[in-house]
């Protein structure tokens, strides 16, 4: 147990977090076996070789996700848009629209697969079971989710929580590079099913339905790469701290290294993310990894491994 902690340290630091972010007191000790899925290879991690032939669907082997292969190339990011009218002014929003989102670039990335529906309740109790986590999500009445929601997606869990599940898994959350390319093609789409909002496609806004619903009530908010639910539904955890975008030079004291991005619009009840702002799917909002929202969940992603192992 204590190399798996110095192990855990080590690659922390290696992957640009410091380690005075985790909280041990959240997890009993079944959190450090997740470790290994960092140090055994293509053995324990859900990958694929890239020397050969990648399939367009694969099954998760761990969790029984399907996974969607979102091939290789370049695609658009972020926007150039401008709030002229200074709209956060006007509805006590903290940061100005858009300006974190700078500037539109081109980036390239490798392929990798992105789980097609979020974590369900379903599913993460299984991971529950598996890890003897202790930590139930709020909502779950005596440590169960409610069985009608069965298929939606899990809620109320921790930026930290959802890394557990996709490490769990032998996958990874999401670079915010990957979620967008998933939810926005390679024409850098504003919205995962074209150019134009369109009411009723996603459970997003007042037209939504102001709670989760399953996974694949919404068949209408899907991506190029049949991916469902970027849009709507839940927001969704990814990998990155909440960091200026090269070449942004915006300053922002929110940006560093205690808060991750939030990518993807949910349910709401309430509140500015009704404005059509947040329907984009270039759109950022930043949480603390340690706190846990009813419409917040996540979907795990994996690289393709070489067989020498590089990424």
């Amino acid at each position: 147990m204590k190399m798996n902690i110095m192990v855990f340290i080590l690659l922390m630091s290696l992957r640009g977090c410091t380690v005075r972010c985790f909280r041990f007191g959240y997890y009993t000790p079944a959190v450090f076996i997740l470790l290994s899925f960092f140090v055994t290879g293509c053995g324990s991690c859900d990958c694929e070789n890239k020397e050969g032939p990648l399939s367009p669907i694969k099954v998760s082997e761990r969790d029984q996700k399907e996974m969607v292969l979102v091939p290789s190339g370049e695609f658009i990011m972020g926007t150039n848009k401008v709030d002229t009218e200074g709209t956060h002014k006007k509805i006590g929003a903290v940061k100005p629209l858009y300006l974190d989102q700078h500037p539109e670039r081109k980036l390239f990335l490798g392929p990798f697969y992105m789980d097609r529906y979020e974590v369900t309740n379903e599913e993460y109790q299984r991971f529950l079971k598996a890890t003897q986590f202790t930590d139930r999500p709020a909502h779950w009445v005596d440590g169960v989710f409610p069985e009608e929601q069965a298929s939606h997606p899990v809620t109320q869990v921790t930026w930290w929580e959802g890394w557990s599940y996709c490490m769990w898994a032998g996958k990874q959350l999401p670079t915010e590079a990957q979620w967008e390319k998933s939810a926005r093609g390679t024409n850098g789409l504003p919205y995962p099913w074209g150019k134009e909002f369109v009411k009723g496609k996603a459970n997003l806004g007042i037209d939504g339905d102001r709670k989760t619903a399953p996974v694949t009530a919404w068949p209408e908010d899907v991506s190029p790469y049949k991916i469902y639910g970027l849009s709507g539904n839940v927001m969704e955890w990814t990998q990155d701290w909440y960091l200026p975008y090269p070449g942004n030079s915006k300053s922002d004291p929110r940006f560093g290294r205690e808060l991750k991005v939030l990518r993807g619009n949910g349910f709401q009840k309430a509140g500015h993310y009704f404005l059509p702002a947040y329907r984009y799917a270039f759109a950022r909002t930043e949480a603390n990894p340690n706190d846990f929202f009813e419409n917040v969940g996540f979907r795990c992603a994996s690289e393709i491994i070489s067989e020498k192992g590089d990424h």
